[in-house]
């Protein structure tokens, strides 16, 4: 079996794999969630989600990703002045109908 490997930058939260709000388990396989999931052309953010090897669930601002065909990052110049935690947290909010607290930025490792 081979491992793929997508590395990623984002601005927001790294959740836990059972993502519950006050209405109880988030469904993170319902229609509304799929163009985050999927990466749908347009979209600017990102939901990845890890039952594999971290048990964790990512959520927020793509601001870059790379996917492992060799070639690695290079360099990747990142405009940082376009964060915005107020999109992000509404974003959120939107998604999961639960207050989210401040978002930071991080890069991962996705292996799937």
């Amino acid at each position: 079996m081979s491992v793929d490997r997508t590395d990623y930058i984002v601005y927001g939260w790294k959740l836990p794999y059972e993502l519950k709000n006050e209405n109880g388990k988030i469904d993170l396989w319902a229609d509304k969630f799929l163009p985050y999931i999927e990466g749908h052309k347009g979209e600017t953010f990102t939901l990845v989600s890890d039952g594999m090897s971290g048990q964790y669930n990512v959520f927020g601002k793509l601001l870059a990703h790379a996917t492992d065909d060799g070639d690695g990052w290079g360099f990747k110049n990142l405009d940082l002045s376009d964060l915005n935690a107020d999109e992000v947290k509404e974003k959120y909010k939107d998604l999961f109908d639960a207050e989210p607290s401040e978002p930071y930025l991080f890069i991962f490792s996705h292996y799937h």
